[in-house]
């Protein structure tokens, strides 16, 4: 039996080729002590302007505060007897990462707000601190006792042990808010502070109707004032 041959199609037969040039092998300079201490590094050396973190659980009111003293700092002079008239609250969103905001107090200020559920990452934006805002939801008792061990981990972060910290006890415009006397028992201020190595401050506020925030703003120009 004889096989049938099997006619060359029209297929271009495979010729070796000159060989392929060899993968060029790039190098890449890391700045002096790695990637991640780019940010750390310029705030030493005096290039970037200090940073204010703003914490607290979800919920708390953090996005209208923030916005609240931009606008003041940048329309009004609000002192603490006669504050100015701030309007309607705009509306805002849970923060689900981190939103950056500049401040003129009149130092260039960048508040670093961070969402609630980004509690166990905070740590990594520590060694960018110059000060610290915890804001707490004074109307919400059942948040109280999270916010607590909240505060209690970050006054513990080494990092910060030498931080001011400023407190604020949020959404007193609401009835059924806790006062500051209520707060510091449920919060054992007194054993917090005393036990504390950094400086804390608590005031008592509300971002819908302007109340405290002068005083948050005059706390920030005596903490974040230019070196001399």
């Amino acid at each position: 039996m004889v096989s049938a041959r099997r006619r060359p199609g029209p297929f271009r037969s495979l010729r070796p080729g000159p060989s392929p040039a060899p993968p060029r092998h790039f190098r890449f300079r890391l700045p002096p002590g790695g990637a991640a201490s780019g940010g750390g590094s310029a705030m030493a050396a005096g290039r970037c302007p200090p940073t204010l973190l703003l914490l607290g659980a979800a919920g708390g009111g953090k996005s209208l505060l923030v916005r609240r003293l931009r606008h003041i700092q940048r329309e009004t002079q609000l002192s603490a007897e006669e504050p100015a008239e701030l309007g309607e609250p705009p509306a805002t969103l849970p923060t689900v990462g981190t939103n950056l905001t500049d401040l003129r107090l009149p130092r260039k200020v960048t508040v670093r707000e961070l969402g609630g559920c980004m509690g166990p990452i905070w740590p990594s934006y520590y060694s960018e601190c110059s000060a610290l805002l915890f804001v707490v939801d004074a109307s919400n008792p059942t948040q109280v006792s999270s916010s607590c061990i909240q505060l209690l981990s970050v006054l513990s972060a080494a990092p910060l042990a030498s931080v001011p910290v400023l407190v604020l006890f949020n959404k007193i415009d609401l009835p059924c808010y806790m006062s500051l006397v209520e707060m510091k028992s449920l919060f054992r201020m007194q054993d917090i502070v005393s036990c504390a190595t950094q400086p804390i401050t608590m005031l008592e506020t509300s971002a819908r109707d302007g109340t405290g925030l002068a005083e948050v703003l005059q706390w920030l120009r005596t903490t974040l004032k230019d070196p001399c």
